[in-house]
């Protein structure tokens, strides 16, 4: 009891460092566009907050401090772009991915304690993850410098950013609906309190988080008007999540038997063209029989 009290507690300031160190670049950088101050002023501000921050926050937790202020600080950088450039699609594109990585690790701190780690901010996901993310920015500078506005089209813009918005939003009520039987790594191992979630937008998707996901990838290309990398982002996800669902559901099947047969016969994955596990037909025979005998006892 006293060690769950225990992981909560740092759970809870685990969280509120995290919050606090990714709003306050934000604070700062609207703070300077409400008020048009001066951009000397803006840098005082917001080195004494950092400051501030540093001075105020125990130094064991200032690994969380740096990243979260980094994702902040990569928002704000966005905002700016909206406000003062031309190239609004990459400024909302940057505030997007910075809502992305800081949500994941704050819905980790609220419904995964005992899993919260600098991983869950999912900024060291893969070096293919660093790559798509540097290619996308190298795709949309390259067409822009030989382009110029005659790079972006309206609606691929608007269909993208419905996509981003809609795929993160998918994944994060996942996130919440599942609570603590969410983990960012595929489990081979059932817990004793895992169960399995086929209630709210479970019931339309059985991997709504990595539905939510892959469509989010897509979108933020289609935002940019990327369409080297929008093509490049679906096959790299789709492939991606073809064989993690695989996996997944191998262990998955294996934890509930014959509850997730039915599950997965009614449900589907919500990526086009992935069906996940394809289970053996003799082991399918076999829950087959299970599930005749149980209701000829009922």
């Amino acid at each position: 009891h006293y060690f769950i009290q225990s992981n909560l507690r740092m759970a809870c300031k685990q969280f509120y460092v995290a919050l606090i160190s990714f709003l306050n670049p934000i604070i700062c950088t609207a703070v300077l566009l409400s008020t048009n101050a001066h951009i000397a002023l803006y840098t005082l501000g917001l080195l004494l907050s950092t400051a501030s921050l540093f001075a105020v926050i125990n130094i064991f937790l200032h690994s969380i401090l740096y990243r979260a202020y980094f994702i902040g600080s990569v928002s704000s950088v966005g905002l700016l772009l909206v406000y003062y450039s031309s190239h609004s699609q990459l400024g909302v594109y940057l505030i997007g991915l910075s809502i992305f990585h800081i949500s994941e690790y704050l819905l980790t701190a609220l419904y995964k304690e005992d899993k919260l780690s600098l991983d869950s901010f999912l900024l060291n996901h893969s070096t293919a993850y660093h790559i798509a993310v540097v290619a996308g920015l190298f795709e949309y500078l390259v067409e822009y410098v030989n382009l110029g506005d005659d790079k972006f089209y309206r609606i691929p813009s608007v269909i993208g950013f419905v996509l981003m918005i809609g795929g993160d939003l998918t994944r994060k009520i996942a996130m919440i609906t599942a609570a603590h039987n969410f983990d960012h790594l595929v489990q081979s191992q059932k817990a004793p309190n895992h169960q399995l979630v086929k209630h709210g937008v479970y019931s339309y998707s059985r991997h709504p988080s990595y539905a939510g996901w892959f469509y989010w990838s897509i979108g933020t290309q289609l935002l940019l008007c990327n369409p080297v990398c929008a093509v490049g982002y679906a096959c790299a996800a789709w492939k991606f999540f073809d064989e993690r669902i695989e996996e997944e559901e191998c262990h998955l099947l294996r934890f509930f038997g014959l509850q997730y047969k039915q599950y997965k016969e009614n449900v589907g994955v919500g990526i086009p063209g992935i069906k996940g596990y394809e289970i053996p037909p003799e082991y399918s025979a076999y829950l087959d029989r299970i599930n005749l005998q149980r209701a000829e006892e009922d």
